[in-house]
């Protein structure tokens, strides 16, 4: 590789004259906190060594959670619960919860 194509890629990686990226260290306090802090280096060095320079799309949950509802939902019509009572325990339009419940998976 060129000398100059390198210094892109250095300085595009965020690093610092200390060694360790912001970034890294941000990452490293976050797992300390759960890990302990030799388990978080390790972590760190084992997200670098697998993903380091990758753009990873971390998933916020969201969707997760919204396929677990409408699956307490269709799992609590299916036993008896009405319309009127799901749209009251989950707060959410009686359109909405019939439409749940009509969902084809």
């Amino acid at each position: 590789m060129p000398p100059r194509r390198v210094a892109v890629i250095r300085r595009r990686s965020g690093r610092r004259r200390g060694g360790r990226s912001m970034r890294e260290n941000e990452l490293h306090a976050k797992l300390a906190e759960r890990l302990g802090e030799e388990c978080a280096w390790t972590a760190v060095e084992v997200i670098i060594g697998e993903w380091g320079g990758c753009r990873l799309d971390i998933p916020t949950g969201v969707d997760s959670r919204r396929r677990r509802r409408d699956g307490e939902i269709r799992r609590m019509f299916a036993l008896g619960l009405g319309v009127p009572e799901l749209v009251q325990r989950y707060g959410l339009s009686a359109r909405h919860v019939r439409r749940i419940v009509t969902a084809v998976n």
